[in-house]
């Protein structure tokens, strides 16, 4: 009897530096990477720079399907969390579309999507939390143009945490404790708690893998050359930092102790909704994941067992060698191939 191989669909991430792309072959217990590619690009032309680029790491790699699930991250897109008394519901749809109409400009318009957040009461008044996602029209119609571009057809666009959220919870399992994740961008980080399954809190973080970078950087000795120093690596970094993590330890307690005093006033917020419920961990994704000793920096701080992502070691997806060597990069294309996977 002849098998026949499943493949996923096209997932793509546009992110605001970055743009990734994979697609696995398999099934749940066995997938394997079938394609995958990134592409550097920023701005507001970024999706059409990494289509060209995208296409060219492709030349060789026939993609299975035409069904493409986008994730967007950065500027276009914004995160809110709404709380709203019962005296003032009859004014939620009101309150969202304010809210989001001041969280982007966007000339062709917004879209929002709102998500109602479980709990008990924070206070006598029962408040409700609502977890209010904008992006703007253009960044859409980008990320559909995109998809035709590479001759798919956009059948989902998501906010990149929450595949990111998907890749992780497969990773973990089945859980009685909520577990959180810091996502590390360079230039937005956000802080999530995932319990049951779902999406409990989520919430935008001031510091970001472009500050934790410049805190690492001015840490290490001298990199070897101009160009280095000024775009440096992980890898480079990585290397650099080799018997030097006293000095980037000290360097970063200030900056891991400030990321830890966000996160405890979130998990006293979530605490108090879900009756005393703690954090059983804390991973780590995105660019600023995988820094020298931010991993030990914020595990120390939290005082929370704090790792970085691994998704596909931990569910055993076969990956080629420069996917593992970056598996915290990945987290989000690889939720979004995951979706409706068991």
């Amino acid at each position: 009897m002849k098998l026949i191989t499943r493949y996923s669909p096209v997932a793509i991430h546009f992110g605001s530096l970055e743009s990734r792309l994979l697609q696995l072959a398999g099934g749940p217990g066995g997938w394997k990477v079938h394609a995958h590619a990134s592409a550097g690009a920023q701005g507001s032309l970024r999706h059409a720079s990494a289509v060209e680029h995208l296409l060219q790491a492709l030349s060789h790699k026939k993609l299975r399907g035409k069904d493409a699930l986008i994730a967007t991250s950065g500027e276009a897109s914004a995160v809110n969390l709404v709380p709203m008394d019962p005296a003032q519901r009859s004014r939620l749809q009101q309150t969202l579309q304010e809210t989001a109409a001041r969280a982007i400009n966007d000339p062709e318009g917004i879209s929002y999507r709102y998500l109602p957040l479980a709990g008990g009461a924070v206070d006598h008044a029962q408040r409700e939390e609502f977890l209010l996602l904008t992006s703007g029209q253009s960044e859409s119609r980008r990320c559909t143009e995109a998809a035709e571009s590479l001759q798919l057809r956009a059948v989902g666009l998501e906010y990149s945490a929450f595949p990111t959220a998907r890749a992780l919870h497969a990773m973990h399992g089945p859980s009685e404790d909520p577990w959180g994740f810091l996502q590390l961008g360079m230039d937005r980080s956000l802080f999530g708690i995932v319990h049951e399954g779902e999406m409990r809190f989520l919430k935008p973080m001031q510091s970001n893998g472009q500050s934790l970078l410049q805190t690492v950087t001015a840490a290490l000795p001298e990199l070897p050359n101009e160009e280095a120093m000024q775009h440096p690596t992980v890898a480079t970094l990585q290397q650099n930092a080799v018997g030097h993590a006293v000095e980037i330890l000290h360097a970063l307690r200030l900056e891991s102790e400030g990321m830890a005093q966000e996160i405890r006033a979130c998990l006293r917020h979530f605490s108090a909704r879900h009756k005393g419920a703690r954090l059983a961990s804390v991973t780590l994704t995105g660019f600023g994941a995988a820094l020298p000793e931010v991993e030990n920096a914020l595990d120390h701080a939290l005082s929370i067992p704090t790792s970085v992502a691994r998704p596909f070691s931990e569910l055993g997806i076969q990956a080629p060698a420069e996917i593992l060597a970056e598996e915290h990069l990945w987290c989000t294309p690889l939720g979004l191939a995951l979706r409706g996977e068991s």
